[in-house]
């Protein structure tokens, strides 16, 4: 046997297959070309031989089908217990608003109006709207507010903490003690018109009088 009639045997052949007394084995006895072939060929065919032992069998297609239909159960019941376990815990927060946050709001509401304080400043100069224009800045806080009355009175109602009702009663004594005031400018300049007016009126009782007086006192002629 030829080098080439060996690897045409070897191409389509197993070594496995060839017993040891063939005709590709007594010629790789004799060739040293053809029998490093055999060996490295013999060594390729048996790592195949390990790779294919070590895989795992192939599964069962009616257990697959078991096992992926488990797969799928389970993975509901997780949603489920998802969708359970949430709706929980938004239960959870409820309660724990209802019974801890919502009366910690309503007691601070409570402490804060409680401390809120409510006092009429009377007025001899400004008016209220002019009193509500300076203190507004002032009344800031939670529930404070200030009250205009409706009925002409000159006083102003501020509802607010101790330190705001006391800055709103200062900043008005202050702005009606103040001499140059615009409320007391105007007040004065009003009542000096009223009396230039009462001085211009003619005195026409006074003079009737004395004319009258004068009559009677001359004496007729004889």
């Amino acid at each position: 046997m030829t080098c080439e009639e060996c690897l045409s045997e070897l191409a389509t052949g197993s070594l496995r297959e060839l017993p040891s007394d063939s005709a590709v084995m007594l010629h790789c006895a004799t060739c040293p070309d053809c029998s490093r072939l055999t060996t490295l060929l013999r060594e390729r065919e048996y790592n195949a031989a390990n790779v294919l032992n070590n895989l795992s069998p192939m599964s069962n297609p009616i257990t697959l089908a078991e096992s992926s239909v488990r797969t799928a159960h389970r993975r509901r019941i997780g949603r489920v217990v998802v969708m359970l376990s949430g709706a929980a815990l938004v239960i959870t927060i409820w309660i724990a608003m209802a019974t801890i946050f919502v009366p910690a709001m309503n007691r601070a509401d409570l402490n804060t109006s409680s401390a809120l304080r409510t006092e009429t400043i009377p007025l001899s100069c400004l008016s209220p709207q002019q009193a509500a224009d300076i203190i507004n800045p002032y009344v800031r806080s939670r529930g404070s507010t200030y009250y205009l009355p409706t009925s002409g009175i000159s006083a102003i109602t501020v509802r607010g903490n101790a330190t705001e009702v006391a800055k709103s009663r200062n900043l008005i004594r202050d702005f009606e003690n103040d001499p140059a005031a615009a409320c007391r400018t105007a007040t004065l300049g009003g009542d000096l018109k009223m009396l230039r007016g009462k001085l211009a009126e003619p005195q026409s009782g006074k003079g009737t009088g004395a004319a009258s007086d004068n009559a009677t006192t001359v004496p007729k002629k004889q």
